[in-house]
Protein backbone atom coordinates (compact mmCIF):
# COMPACT_ATOMS: atom_id res chain seq x y z
CA UNK A 1 0.00 0.00 0.00
CA UNK A 2 1.39 3.39 -0.98
CA UNK A 3 1.48 6.36 1.37
CA UNK A 4 -1.33 7.98 -0.64
CA UNK A 5 -3.48 4.84 -0.29
CA UNK A 6 -2.81 4.75 3.46
CA UNK A 7 -3.93 8.37 3.77
CA UNK A 8 -7.10 7.71 1.77
CA UNK A 9 -7.89 4.53 3.72
CA UNK A 10 -7.40 6.11 7.15
CA UNK A 11 -9.34 9.23 6.13
CA UNK A 12 -12.28 7.08 5.02
CA UNK A 13 -12.16 5.15 8.27
CA UNK A 14 -12.09 8.29 10.42
CA UNK A 15 -14.71 10.14 8.35
CA UNK A 16 -17.01 7.11 8.61
CA UNK A 17 -16.54 6.91 12.38
CA UNK A 18 -16.85 10.62 13.24
CA UNK A 19 -18.20 12.44 10.19
CA UNK A 20 -16.36 14.40 7.52
CA UNK A 21 -17.05 17.72 9.24
CA UNK A 22 -15.41 16.59 12.49
CA UNK A 23 -12.04 15.31 11.30
CA UNK A 24 -9.29 17.70 10.23
CA UNK A 25 -6.05 17.07 8.38
CA UNK A 26 -4.01 17.63 11.55
CA UNK A 27 -5.97 14.95 13.39
CA UNK A 28 -5.63 12.61 10.43
CA UNK A 29 -1.87 13.21 10.30
CA UNK A 30 -1.52 12.59 14.04
CA UNK A 31 -3.41 9.30 13.78
CA UNK A 32 -1.20 8.21 10.87
CA UNK A 33 1.94 9.34 12.73
CA UNK A 34 3.01 11.66 9.92
CA UNK A 35 3.26 15.43 9.37
CA UNK A 36 0.41 17.37 7.77
CA UNK A 37 2.75 18.17 4.90
CA UNK A 38 2.83 14.48 4.00
CA UNK A 39 -0.95 14.67 3.46
CA UNK A 40 -1.02 18.02 1.67
CA UNK A 41 1.64 16.74 -0.77
CA UNK A 42 -1.09 14.45 -2.17
CA UNK A 43 -4.17 16.40 -1.11
CA UNK A 44 -3.55 20.16 -0.73
CA UNK A 45 -6.88 20.65 1.08
CA UNK A 46 -9.38 18.51 2.93
CA UNK A 47 -11.81 19.11 0.05
CA UNK A 48 -9.29 17.47 -2.30
CA UNK A 49 -9.21 14.41 -0.05
CA UNK A 50 -13.01 14.26 0.11
CA UNK A 51 -13.14 14.67 -3.68
CA UNK A 52 -10.89 11.63 -4.04
CA UNK A 53 -13.23 9.56 -1.84
CA UNK A 54 -16.22 10.71 -3.90
CA UNK A 55 -14.42 9.68 -7.10
CA UNK A 56 -13.60 6.28 -5.60
CA UNK A 57 -17.25 5.69 -4.66
CA UNK A 58 -18.43 6.84 -8.08
CA UNK A 59 -16.00 4.46 -9.82
CA UNK A 60 -17.11 1.60 -7.55
CA UNK A 61 -20.77 2.26 -8.35
CA UNK A 62 -19.97 2.49 -12.07
CA UNK A 63 -18.45 -0.98 -11.95
CA UNK A 64 -21.40 -2.28 -9.93
CA UNK A 65 -23.98 -0.86 -12.34
CA UNK A 66 -22.06 -1.59 -15.52
CA UNK A 67 -24.13 -4.47 -16.86
CA UNK A 68 -27.58 -4.26 -18.40
CA UNK A 69 -30.21 -6.00 -16.30
CA UNK A 70 -32.24 -8.69 -18.02
CA UNK A 71 -34.33 -9.56 -14.97
CA UNK A 72 -35.90 -7.75 -12.05
CA UNK A 73 -33.93 -10.05 -9.74
CA UNK A 74 -30.61 -8.86 -11.22
CA UNK A 75 -31.75 -5.21 -11.10
CA UNK A 76 -32.59 -5.45 -7.39
CA UNK A 77 -29.44 -7.43 -6.67
CA UNK A 78 -27.40 -4.73 -8.40
CA UNK A 79 -28.89 -2.13 -6.05
CA UNK A 80 -28.17 -4.34 -3.06
CA UNK A 81 -24.50 -4.17 -4.09
CA UNK A 82 -24.76 -0.38 -4.55
CA UNK A 83 -26.09 -0.14 -0.98
CA UNK A 84 -23.09 -2.19 0.18
CA UNK A 85 -20.83 0.33 -1.57
CA UNK A 86 -22.67 3.11 0.25
CA UNK A 87 -21.94 1.51 3.62
CA UNK A 88 -18.22 1.51 2.77
CA UNK A 89 -18.39 5.25 1.97
CA UNK A 90 -21.24 6.18 4.32
CA UNK A 91 -19.59 9.44 5.39
CA UNK A 92 -20.24 10.87 1.91
CA UNK A 93 -23.93 10.00 1.96
CA UNK A 94 -24.42 11.19 5.53
CA UNK A 95 -22.88 14.56 4.56
CA UNK A 96 -24.51 14.65 1.12
CA UNK A 97 -26.42 17.94 1.42
CA UNK A 98 -23.48 19.72 3.09
CA UNK A 99 -21.08 18.50 0.39
CA UNK A 100 -23.40 19.60 -2.42
CA UNK A 101 -23.57 23.09 -0.90
CA UNK A 102 -19.93 23.51 0.13
CA UNK A 103 -17.79 21.45 -2.28
CA UNK A 104 -18.07 22.85 -5.81
CA UNK A 105 -16.01 20.08 -7.40
CA UNK A 106 -18.18 17.31 -5.92
CA UNK A 107 -21.35 19.24 -6.73
CA UNK A 108 -20.37 19.72 -10.40
CA UNK A 109 -19.25 16.11 -10.81
CA UNK A 110 -22.41 14.83 -9.14
CA UNK A 111 -24.60 16.68 -11.62
CA UNK A 112 -22.84 14.84 -14.47
CA UNK A 113 -23.05 11.52 -12.62
CA UNK A 114 -26.74 12.10 -11.94
CA UNK A 115 -27.45 12.50 -15.68
CA UNK A 116 -25.66 9.22 -16.44
CA UNK A 117 -27.43 7.41 -13.60
CA UNK A 118 -30.80 8.69 -14.78
CA UNK A 119 -30.12 7.36 -18.29
CA UNK A 120 -28.94 4.03 -16.87
CA UNK A 121 -32.04 3.59 -14.71
CA UNK A 122 -34.36 4.51 -17.59
CA UNK A 123 -32.56 2.03 -19.87
CA UNK A 124 -32.79 -0.70 -17.22
CA UNK A 125 -36.50 -0.12 -16.64
CA UNK A 126 -37.14 -0.15 -20.40
CA UNK A 127 -35.29 -3.48 -20.64
CA UNK A 128 -37.36 -4.88 -17.78
CA UNK A 129 -40.51 -3.87 -19.64
CA UNK A 130 -39.20 -5.37 -22.88
CA UNK A 131 -38.33 -8.67 -21.15
CA UNK A 132 -41.76 -8.85 -19.52
CA UNK A 133 -40.91 -8.08 -15.88
CA UNK A 134 -42.71 -4.73 -15.70
CA UNK A 135 -46.10 -3.93 -17.17
CA UNK A 136 -45.96 -1.77 -20.33
CA UNK A 137 -47.89 1.04 -18.63
CA UNK A 138 -45.50 1.21 -15.64
CA UNK A 139 -44.92 4.79 -14.50
CA UNK A 140 -41.22 4.95 -15.40
CA UNK A 141 -40.75 8.54 -14.18
CA UNK A 142 -42.11 7.57 -10.77
CA UNK A 143 -39.92 4.48 -10.55
CA UNK A 144 -36.81 6.45 -11.53
CA UNK A 145 -37.62 9.00 -8.80
CA UNK A 146 -38.18 6.26 -6.20
CA UNK A 147 -34.96 4.42 -7.06
CA UNK A 148 -32.97 7.68 -7.04
CA UNK A 149 -34.46 8.81 -3.74
CA UNK A 150 -33.84 5.46 -2.08
CA UNK A 151 -30.25 5.26 -3.32
CA UNK A 152 -29.44 8.84 -2.35
CA UNK A 153 -30.92 8.98 1.15
CA UNK A 154 -31.49 5.47 2.52
CA UNK A 155 -28.35 5.55 4.65
CA UNK A 156 -29.32 8.85 6.33
CA UNK A 157 -32.74 7.44 7.16
CA UNK A 158 -31.14 4.22 8.45
CA UNK A 159 -28.84 6.25 10.72
CA UNK A 160 -31.90 7.89 12.27
CA UNK A 161 -34.47 5.10 12.37
CA UNK A 162 -32.45 1.87 12.41
CA UNK A 163 -29.25 2.76 14.23
CA UNK A 164 -29.71 -0.36 16.36
CA UNK A 165 -29.38 -2.63 13.30
CA UNK A 166 -26.10 -3.78 11.78
CA UNK A 167 -25.22 -2.45 8.29
CA UNK A 168 -26.25 -5.74 6.59
CA UNK A 169 -29.58 -5.61 8.44
CA UNK A 170 -30.06 -1.98 7.40
CA UNK A 171 -29.36 -2.91 3.77
CA UNK A 172 -31.93 -5.70 3.98
CA UNK A 173 -34.48 -3.29 5.44
CA UNK A 174 -34.14 -0.75 2.63
CA UNK A 175 -33.58 -3.08 -0.32
CA UNK A 176 -36.74 -4.92 0.78
CA UNK A 177 -38.61 -1.62 0.77
CA UNK A 178 -37.28 -0.81 -2.71
CA UNK A 179 -38.23 -4.27 -4.00
CA UNK A 180 -41.77 -4.01 -2.66
CA UNK A 181 -42.26 -0.63 -4.32
CA UNK A 182 -42.00 -2.44 -7.67
CA UNK A 183 -44.85 -4.87 -6.93
CA UNK A 184 -47.69 -2.68 -8.33
CA UNK A 185 -45.75 -2.29 -11.60
CA UNK A 186 -44.58 -5.88 -11.96
CA UNK A 187 -46.03 -8.58 -14.20
CA UNK A 188 -46.58 -12.05 -12.71
CA UNK A 189 -43.10 -12.91 -13.96
CA UNK A 190 -41.77 -9.77 -12.27
CA UNK A 191 -43.57 -10.56 -9.00
CA UNK A 192 -42.01 -14.02 -9.03
CA UNK A 193 -38.59 -12.37 -9.41
CA UNK A 194 -39.33 -9.99 -6.51
CA UNK A 195 -40.32 -12.90 -4.27
CA UNK A 196 -37.21 -14.84 -5.32
CA UNK A 197 -35.06 -11.80 -4.54
CA UNK A 198 -36.66 -11.24 -1.11
CA UNK A 199 -36.20 -14.93 -0.29
CA UNK A 200 -32.48 -14.59 -1.12
CA UNK A 201 -31.88 -11.87 1.48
Amino acid sequence: MTKEEKIVGKALEMFNERGIEYVGLRELAATLGIRVGNITYYFPTKDDLVNRLAQDLSALNERTMGEENRSLFSFLNQYRHVFENHVQYRCLLLSFVHLMEQNKVISARYKETEKKRYSTIVANLSSLQAFGYLVPEADTDFLVSVVTLAARFWISEAALSFRHLSPPEQITQYITLLAKLFIPYATEKGKDDIQRFLASL
